[in-house]
């Protein structure tokens, strides 16, 4: 089985020395791709600086002077001539984004903006891709949740390859069903690998909780809608997001208006439709009183700790307070968070808040990722600084700290005519006052303490917040009940019960190394259906132990040998002789149980920590790859949850896995048909999906690794 804690991973097809992900002790193995100061003067003769020197007089910022038209098919132009270099950007824009997907579809706004710009009518992805790089340029596609795009920048010679290129990716993508299936596989992964990550789980159970399951603000791309949206829901899709009636059309660089009318009018004149009316965006209920919401990632040495409520609409007049105390909290590295749960503390890398401003209701947000064990008293000192903001006047060093950053580096984010164009497009799509662009500084430094106090109490009210902990559940629950309400659930959001990873009903004494059975077993790697290796498990037993070779081989010379023995009556754990190669990267571990300790030596590649000696208590834990002979071992029935804690090489820790059985199917392989459970493992490296016999000793027939095109399959079966 390739598991999570020990596995020799796939080459990636054409790329020589990649790996898609393997890991030994739960951690990834990837291959890694391989002055002087002068003085001027005497520095003796300069005064000494005592201190900063004081801020500049701020200077008013001067917007550029930008020219609009409409064509007469409803598409409003707006020209900015602004720069000196001699490069344009077009971007075409058209309200509503994915927002406008249906949920079972959700994913779908994504994958129609990268498969627009790989093939029309009249030219494939390589005709397009070769125009445009044959003249320098970019061309981009992308949706966002209130808008979708398509973006051009050349030479400002080469306008005319621009609009051409732009109006036809625009109005005739065909979605060629080749380049679906590529952009899909491409998503799967990207979305498997961000299932895998904290940081990503905790913020989309965050938008779920904050604005509900109908929200399109709350609903995110799942491999399973992403895996069913076909060539049709692309086309269909285009066809309601992208129409030329109501679009924003953004020129911008060394460019003249003229000429920006004559082209568009060409290009894009004659093009006529309607869009879909992007949807009526509900505001999010009222929190009524603060509750927690746990997902549990078994094995995770650290949480993820998110609190926040809907924030304000983001054309409230209030908004420059709102950025001045979100700044003050926890906008940067000076501000309170970051300061006293980091530098104070030691609790974190880093923490933060962050305030959204789409075109519905946006969110306020407090964030860190933390130690597990502070992680309730990280839940607790974001609280308290949420309710300092709206309880205590802000400080007039803090104040204008903050104040002074945000309008002092504000400038620098209007700089080239990109970004000029970007932060105008924003304003004229949701119908917001311009003026509001060029106003910014004046504004913020208008900001009042009595202003921050008020908005931050009506803002960052923990007392109407939610909070979501992604970490281990059986480690944090208990603390976490002690500070508010707790809503448990899996990382899919399914619901748990307390006692499932408090007291699991099925625990390791259920594993019967008495039902495993002599034999050996063959299976094949594929990656995107195609043979990429191949694995062998024999399992004998020797006396009172079993024991257990696995040796696994790819294309190029990529191997990994075991040999694991354990207790044949009492699962009890032995020794481990593992090597593993490929990538230009050699792993050894030796590890041996005395005296009821696993003692032994890891050698690791110097980004995984490089020599590693193991000392560890080897009560309750289990050796890598012990994990399969568990779960095989085990009584297996529909909803069986086991927790298996095995030794994590990498991490030099012991960690724990989940596995959930969650259904029954007949699955058929090389080997043969079987019925098999269906079985979920989770822990800290993510998620896999394992098709074991359901007859007794539960044998891997299958494993997948969801949203990615790879597969382990049984091709044999036979005894010693």
């Amino acid at each position: 089985m390739m598991r999570l804690d020990g596995t020799l991973a796939p080459r990636t097809p054409g790329r020589a020395g990649g790996t898609i992900g393997g890991t030994i002790g739960g951690a990834a193995v990837t291959a890694l791709a391989l002055g002087g100061m002068a003085l001027v003067g005497n520095p003796s003769l300069l005064p000494a600086q005592q201190g900063p020197p004081p801020p500049m007089e701020a200077r008013s910022i001067s917007f550029p002077e930008f020219e609009r038209f409409t064509l007469g098919n409803g598409i409003e132009v707006v020209v900015l001539s602004y720069g000196t270099q001699p490069v344009a950007s077009i971007r075409l824009y058209q309200r509503g984004g994915s927002s406008l997907a249906a949920p079972e579809r959700a994913g779908v706004a994504g994958l129609a903006s990268t498969v627009l710009t790989r093939g029309t009518t009249s030219r494939s992805a390589l005709d397009i891709s070769e125009t445009i790089e044959g003249v320098g340029g970019t061309l981009t596609a992308g949706a966002g949740q209130d808008f979708m795009n398509v973006s051009a920048t050349v030479l400002s010679e080469h306008l005319e390859v621009a609009f051409e290129l732009l109006a036809d990716v625009a109005r005739n993508a065909d979605f060629p069903e080749g380049e679906v299936e590529i952009a899909r596989r491409q998503t799967l992964s990207s979305l498997q690998a961000q299932l895998g990550q904290p940081q990503a789980i905790a913020g989309r159970h965050f938008n779920r909780i904050l604005y509900g399951d109908d929200h399109p603000y709350g609903i995110s791309p799942s491999p399973e809608s992403v895996a069913a949206i076909t060539r049709d829901d692309l086309v269909a899709f285009r066809d309601r997001a992208l129409q030329p009636e109501g679009a924003l059309l953004m020129v911008a660089g060394a460019v003249d208006r003229d000429e920006i009318e004559r082209l568009a009018n060409r290009h894009l004149g004659d093009w006529t439709g309607r869009p879909a009316a992007p949807p009526v965006l509900a505001t999010p209920g009222e929190i009524q009183e603060p509750r927690i919401y746990l997902v549990h990632r078994p094995g995770s040495v650290q949480s993820v700790v998110l609190a926040g409520r809907p924030g304000v609409a983001g054309d409230s007049p209030d908004f420059a307070a709102i950025e001045v105390a979100n700044r003050v909290l926890g906008g940067g590295a000076d501000s309170r968070l970051f300061r006293i749960l980091r530098e104070e503390r030691g609790w974190t890398y880093g923490a933060y808040s962050s305030v959204s401003r789409p075109a519905g209701t946006g969110l306020f947000t407090a964030s860190a990722e933390v130690r597990t064990p502070v992680t309730d008293s990280t839940v607790v000192e974001l609280l308290l600084q949420m309710d300092r903001m709206g309880s205590e006047p802000v400080p007039p060093d803090e104040l204008d700290a903050a104040r002074n950053y945000l309008a002092g580096s504000f400038p620098l984010q209007l700089e080239t005519a990109g970004q000029v164009a970007g932060r105008l497009a924003t304003a004229l799509l949701l119908d917001r006052d311009v003026e509001e662009i060029s106003d910014f500084p004046a504004r913020i430094r208008a900001v009042s303490s009595e202003a921050v106090q008020e908005v931050g109490a009506r803002v960052m009210r923990p007392e109407r917040s939610v909070v979501v902990v992604v970490g281990d559940g059986a480690q944090v629950l208990e603390a976490l009940e002690a500070i508010a309400p707790v809503t448990l659930m899996d990382i899919q959001g399914e619901p748990l019960d307390r006692s499932e990873i408090l007291s699991p009903a099925d625990a390791e004494v259920s594993w019967d190394a008495s039902r495993l059975e002599e034999g050996v077993r063959r299976y094949e790697l594929l990656v995107q259906g195609n043979p990429a290796g191949t694995a062998s498990y024999r399992l004998e037993r020797e006396g009172d132990d079993w024991v257990s070779t696995t040796t696994m081989a790819q294309p190029g010379g990529g191997a990994q040998e075991s040999v694991l023995r354990f207790g044949a009556t009492d699962f009890a754990p032995r020794s481990l002789r593992q090597s593993q190669s490929g990538g230009g990267l050699r792993i050894e571990v030796q590890i041996d149980v005395v005296d009821g300790r696993m003692i032994g030596k890891a050698s690791l590649p110097a980004q995984l920590g490089g020599e590693r000696e193991i000392d560890e208590d080897a009560e309750g834990l289990l050796l890598p790859g012990m994990d399969e002979w568990a779960m095989a071992a085990a009584r297996l029935e529909d909803g069986t949850r086991l927790r298996i804690p095995y030794l994590d090489v990498i991490q030099g820790q012991g960690t724990v896995v989940e596995a959930r059985v969650v259904g029954r199917e007949e699955v058929e392989v090389p080997a043969g048909t079987f019925d098999c459970w269906r079985v979920e493992v989770t822990g800290e490296q993510g998620t896999v999906t394992l098709f074991l016999r359901a007859e007794g000793p539960h044998i891997l027939v299958r494993q997948e690794f969801p949203g990615q095109p790879v597969a382990l399959e049984l091709t044999g079966v036979s005894p010693l």
